[in-house]
Formats: structure tokens, C-alpha cells, sequence
């Protein structure tokens, strides 16, 4: 301990404080500006995805196994003369009448589902990447338990993200 004139005791060593070091003062933040609510835009509601923004290709016939991996692509069966329809002027946007994307593995049941059904037209099956149509799409577990495999409906007017 040191005495009150500052000397040492004897064999000890004088302590004294250390100086404390200023801290730094905080920058404060600007506020934030609130934004002008009348500066606010809508997201555009869609009607349909033109044909160079989703393109449909036909799957021509092939064998498709169980065991086959995803792929990026989802795939539609439709009668022919919509499918054609499509093809030309683009995918529809509905949500009163969406169209069903599934994905490969969900294939088999479809194709037997609709075998069970009398068919009065021709059906094709179409197939679109998936990415292509993502933002637009909402699950369907109402398929997709019926099916075995993911199934999504095409009826987004406003695409997510």
C-alpha cells in the first residue's frame, strides 16, 4: 500500500491508477427517412407467362421408370387442342382454373389415373422447367398425396420474391 505522501513502504513499489482511456463516442445514426407512401408501386398482376418466358415442350414417348432421379423439369398431361394452345400463346394464370404441375416420380400414377378414364380426346404431355414457372407456383397436397410425389398449381397473378 502506498502512504498518503506518495513514498513507497519499504521493499514495495508505488501503485497508483492507471489512466483510463476516453471512449470512443458512438456515431450516431441517421434516421431512417420513412418512405413516402404515395411513392409505393404495386407489384403487376400477371395473366399469363408468354411462350419465350416458359417454354412447353412436348414429351414424346418414352419409357418412364420409377426409379428415374429429379430433373428440373415439371410436366403437365392436358387434352391436345389446350395443349397446343398453350404451346403458342403461353401458359394461363388463373386461379379459378390452375393448371397441375407434377413432377417426374408422379408420372406413373398419373398415367394411370387417367388410364381409368375414358378419354374422348387425345392427351399430350408437356414438360417446362421448373425454375422457369417457380415464382407462380403453389404446392397442391391434395395431388401430391395422391400422386406419391410433389405436385404444384400454376394460379399465381403476382410472383413470389
Amino acid at each position: 500500500m502506498a502512504r498518503a505522501d506518495g513514498l513507497p513502504l519499504a521493499g514495495g513499489a508505488l501503485h497508483s491508477r492507471r489512466e483510463r482511456t476516453s471512449r470512443v463516442a458512438r456515431q450516431e445514426e441517421a434516421p431512417c427517412a420513412q418512405p413516402d407512401l404515395f411513392d409505393y408501386v404495386p407489384p403487376v398482376r400477371r395473366t399469363h407467362l408468354l411462350p419465350e418466358e416458359a417454354p412447353l415442350l412436348i414429351v414424346t414417348t418414352r419409357a418412364f421408370s420409377e426409379k428415374e432421379r429429379e430433373d428440373g423439369w415439371l410436366y403437365s398431361l392436358l387434352p391436345e387442342a389446350d395443349a397446343l394452345t398453350m404451346m403458342a400463346e403461353g401458359l394461363i394464370l388463373d386461379a379459378r382454373q390452375p393448371l397441375m404441375f407434377c413432377e417426374r416420380s408422379a408420372l406413373l400414377p398419373l398415367f394411370a389415373a387417367f388410364s381409368e378414364e375414358p378419354a374422348e380426346t387425345g392427351m399430350i404431355l408437356l414438360r417446362v422447367r421448373k425454375a422457369h414457372i417457380a415464382p407462380w407456383l403453389e404446392d397442391d397436397p391434395d395431388m401430391s398425396a395422391r400422386l406419391g410425389a410433389s405436385c404444384y398449381l400454376l394460379s399465381r397473378q403476382i410472383p413470389i420474391g
